[in-house]
């Protein structure tokens, strides 16, 4: 069984690949997106543990898209960590996001943050209950 899984949402192609690649090398597997647009529909359908959400995004700000994650009742329990270039730590925190990392990150401080927020390492449905491993 895998630690979890991560839903990467980042209009650089790049940067996801390296995320994804990050994450499996660590035990994590990963889903990518790069339409923020989608993010409700992927997140029912995958079921991810925690979001990886770009701040500045092509089409809209991170902030805008972790308000509607919020919003959706069947969505909103997954935790959100939001990325970005400039520190807006302080702003991500007060919207209700699980955490901040300020690119570009440490790969090791990427993996610490997801390791405290899934600190069972297992596959959790959003209400919380364990989910059958992939």
């Amino acid at each position: 069984m895998g630690k979890g899984k991560i839903l990467i949402v980042d209009d650089e192609p790049l940067t996801c690949q390296l995320i994804s690649k990050v994450l499996k090398l660590n035990g994590y597997t990963s889903d990518v997106l790069t339409d923020s647009r989608q993010i409700a529909d992927r997140a029912m359908a995958v079921h991810p543990d925690l979001i990886l959400l770009d701040y500045h995004l092509g089409v809209e700000f991170g902030l805008d898209v972790l308000n509607a994650l919020k919003q959706n009742s069947a969505i909103s329990n997954i935790p959100v960590v939001i990325t970005s270039g400039i520190d807006h730590r302080s702003k991500v925190m007060a919207a209700g996001a699980a955490g901040f990392l300020q690119k570009p990150f440490d790969w090791t401080e990427l993996v610490s943050v997801l390791e405290k927020l899934l600190p069972n390492g297992a596959t959790q449905a959003t209400d919380g209950t364990p989910m059958a491993s992939e």
